[in-house]
């Protein structure tokens, strides 16, 4: 009976609170774009760019799910950073490639350069991977590939939905 009795204070608390944090809340209408490179996206990537992107909360669950030691954190840190200062040339010059695409400019060879430095990328992450698990105990690798399969399988999973709801919807949309 107590907790009956103190049961609908404290939501009229909770809803209170809400209320007064939804008010102090202030919206703020964004700055058109003004760099060159911004006017000239097509809507499909200023969509793209408007959507947040948090892949450090995905390494933090992974991180605790894995239990990593500050030892081990630093050190994937140190990788990742090495890493970075490695490539940096080539996200330059890949950035500089992406704005000639976007203003029609790019040449075959430069579609050729771009092919090669994101194959170059590509082989820096498969680097750091491979280095980061190496980091990793034999527990933790096998927790590691676990996790891994488990969104394969969601993944997949979320694919199958998506096709059979291609399937079902009807075609005039």
């Amino acid at each position: 009976m107590p907790f009956q009795r103190m049961l609908l204070p404290c939501l009229v608390l909770i809803l209170i609170s809400a209320i007064a944090a939804i008010g102090q809340q202030t919206t703020t209408t964004p700055a058109p774009p003004t760099a060159p490179s911004e006017q000239g996206l097509r809507p499909r990537f200023k969509e793209r760019r408007k959507r947040e992107v948090r892949p450090d909360r995905d390494l933090f669950k992974l991180e605790r799910s894995l239990n990593i030691t500050d030892e081990q954190r630093q050190q994937q840190r140190a990788i990742v950073k090495r890493h970075l200062e490695a490539t940096k040339l080539q996200r330059e010059q890949l950035f500089q490639m992406r704005e000639k695409r976007l203003t029609d400019t790019l040449t075959d060879e430069d579609r050729a350069r771009a092919k090669e430095l994101r194959q170059q990328m590509r082989e820096s992450m498969a680097s750091i991977r491979t280095e980061s698990r190496n980091v990793l105990t034999a527990e933790q690798r096998t927790c590691l590939e676990a996790l891994r399969e488990e969104r394969k399988q969601r993944r997949q999973e979320m694919m199958l939905r998506r096709q059979e709801l291609r399937r079902t919807r009807p075609a005039s949309q």
